[in-house]
C-alpha cells in the first residue's frame, strides 16, 4: 500500500514544527547525570539532531511545492546555524553547558544534510534530463 505525496505533505507539515520544539525542549532540559558516560558520544547525537532538523526542513519547504533550489538552501544555512547558535548559548541559563564542539556538531550535521540534498537534487535533474534527452525521436 503506498502513501499517497498528500498523506507525505501533511506528514512533513506536522512533524517538523513537532521536531523542532521537541529539539529545544530536550537540549533545554537538565543534563542527566549518566556513571562512565563517554565524553564525545554526545557530539554524534548533536551531528545527527541537526542533521534531521535540516532534512526535515528542508522537507517542510517542499511540501508547500516551493523552490528549494541553492538560494533556500544558504537561508536554510542562516537560519538554522543561528539557531544553533541560540540553542548552544541559551543553554547556560538551565544548568547545562555552553560548548564549542557542541555547536560545530550542530553546525556540521546542518551543513551535511544541506550539501548531500543539494547534490542529490542536482542528480535526480540531471538524469531526468538526461532521460529525456536520450530518448530516441518517434515519427
Amino acid at each position: 500500500m503506498a502513501i499517497s505525496p498528500q498523506a507525505w505533505r501533511h506528514w512533513y507539515l506536522r512533524i517538523f514544527p513537532a521536531y523542532w520544539i521537541f529539539l529545544a525542549l530536550m537540549t533545554h532540559l537538565p543534563r542527566p547525570q549518566i556513571p562512565g558516560a563517554i565524553p564525545y558520544q554526545d557530539k554524534w547525537l548533536h551531528l545527527l539532531a541537526f542533521g534531521g532538523l535540516a532534512f526535515l526542513g528542508l522537507r517542510f519547504r517542499q511540501s508547500w511545492k516551493a523552490p528549494t533550489g541553492a538560494g533556500l538552501r544558504w537561508k536554510a544555512a542562516i537560519v538554522l546555524v543561528a539557531y544553533a547558535s541560540l540553542d548552544e548559548l541559551t543553554q547556560q541559563f538551565v544548568g547545562r553547558q555552553t560548548a564549542l564542539l557542541d555547536w560545530l556538531a550542530n553546525v556540521t550535521g546542518i551543513v551535511i544534510v544541506l550539501i548531500m540534498t543539494h547534490h542529490l537534487e542536482r542528480r535526480r535533474a540531471g538524469s531526468a534530463g538526461r532521460s529525456v534527452e536520450s530518448a530516441p525521436n518517434r515519427p
